[in-house]
């Protein structure tokens, strides 16, 4: 499938979504579990950009497809919120269910790999994944010398 939306393009939406999530919480009034529910989901969708190995992230230590994960679970939790908030609160369901529809339609549609991966791929440290791969590697560095 071809995905339209880049993940330049998704960085940028990703700290607009988060920004409206962070926004949202002051409009309503008398609604703390789905206030509380929408600021805590944008603070993650925050920290999720940031950690993100594309252009918009700063820390880079997550892959895109990681990134793309988490969007999808948090977003589908924020589609289901209603089924979970007070009854007292359905009218605010809205909120959640708008902004977790936006953002799993933006995860649908975007690039899996950032230009970086796609050049170089992407591996945290080699060292830990030498080790995933082979555990024997972290307790004998003598083994080591096959790979290089």
């Amino acid at each position: 499938m071809n995905r339209p939306i880049s993940t330049r393009t998704h960085g940028m939406i990703d700290y607009a979504w988060a920004t409206t999530a962070g926004a949202l919480p002051a409009m309503m009034h008398g609604a703390t579990a789905t206030a509380h529910l929408v600021r805590q989901a944008g603070t993650a969708a925050g920290l999720n950009a940031m950690m993100t190995n594309y252009e918009a992230g700063i820390l880079r230590v997550m892959p895109m497809k990681g990134h793309l994960a988490i969007d999808f679970v948090l977003c589908a939790t924020l589609l289901m919120s209603p089924f979970f908030l007070p009854r007292s609160e359905r009218r605010y369901a809205v909120v959640p269910v708008l902004l977790g529809a936006v953002g799993l339609l933006v995860s649908v549609l975007t690039e899996t790999l950032s230009p970086s991966e796609r050049i170089q791929g992407f591996t945290p440290s080699r060292e830990l994944s030498e080790a995933v791969a082979d555990p024997d590697i972290a307790r004998a560095p003598h083994l080591r010398s096959h790979l290089e």
